[in-house]
């Protein structure tokens, strides 16, 4: 899946920005399959921006509750080497001063330095009210806020490729800041459309295209925003189809969608979505059969 964001798709340029991405895409060997257009606001209303990061949002709200195991080791590292007083997420943040806004916040978050600890969980070391405080995941208070504008539109491409996502991911998308990625990638060519275009400048924080992260987070997307429309389950999307015929029951795949922690054996957590990150797709379906096999996708 392929997900073109606010920062790029408004009303009057929608057309031209898709146009783009699908000309990027079969450039890379990678085939559309098919693609709709979401005003952002409803896209936010709906509740499609929450279930498209959950853990982000998790994180943000429920501050370290959700980390998997090394995410926790991370923030253990960094609480050691900060001397901060506290550790919230930044929902939790944003109340604690009265006069600060989710842009501020992220302003100050992404000005001393965003830590990543593990998947859609971020930190960052900050003062809020007078108070050095690790805040978790800073910038997604603000990040939603681009899903008002009522100008904004969300693309999204149900695609197919036989490049690995991990190939994929690591030359098609792009680096995370526009300005330094390659001219032929998405995010390159997407970041000289509305430079030219509108004359603004995309960020590291606004980079314009969201590539799922993994076959999981895929199927995961592929299910949500094309199959379900069309009455069909999980199992009806390319890699479902692969694992019902390994015998994994749906209803347990079907569960990974929120991303919530599921245990190994080695007694450690692991956030499904960051687990099968850039991996192999037989990697992937391994993982999915082994978390499913015994119902151990609940969440911890």
């Amino acid at each position: 899946m392929t997900m073109v964001k606010p920062e790029v798709l408004t009303t009057a340029g929608a057309g031209e920005a898709m146009a783009e991405v699908a000309r990027v895409l079969v450039a890379g060997d990678v085939t559309p399959l098919r693609c709709v257009l979401v005003p952002a606001e409803l896209f936010r209303r709906h509740g499609y921006l929450l279930l498209h990061y959950p853990r982000l949002h998790r994180v943000a709200a429920d501050g370290a509750v959700p980390l998997s195991s090394d995410a926790r080791r991370e923030l253990g590292s960094l609480l050691d080497s900060a001397g901060a007083d506290d550790v919230v997420g930044a929902y939790e943040a944003l109340t604690r001063e009265s006069a600060l806004s989710p842009a501020e916040l992220e302003s100050r978050c992404r000005q001393s330095g965003i830590h990543r600890l593990g998947s859609g969980s971020y930190a960052s070391v900050t003062e809020v009210n007078r108070r050095l405080t690790i805040v978790l995941n800073g910038f997604l208070p603000a990040l939603a806020a681009g899903y008002t504008d009522a100008t904004a539109m969300v693309g999204l491409f149900e695609c197919h490729s036989p490049r690995e996502i991990g190939d994929l991911r690591a030359g098609l998308l792009g680096t995370l800041d526009p300005a330094t990625a390659e001219p032929t990638s998405l995010r390159g060519a997407l970041g000289a459309l509305v430079r030219r275009r509108q004359g603004v400048t995309l960020s590291e924080g606004r980079n314009g295209v969201h590539l799922s992260a993994g076959h999981l987070e895929g199927m995961v997307q592929a299910w949500r925003y094309f199959a379900t429309a069309d009455g069909r389950g999980i199992e009806s999307t390319v890699l479902g189809r692969s694992l019902a015929g390994l015998g994994a029951p749906m209803t347990a795949v079907a569960a990974l969608a929120a991303d919530h922690n599921v245990p190994e054996e080695s007694g450690h957590t692991v956030a499904p979505h960051g687990a099968t990150e850039n991996l192999r797709r037989d990697e992937v379906l391994e993982h999915v059969r082994r978390w499913t096999a015994a119902g151990r996708n609940s969440s911890a």
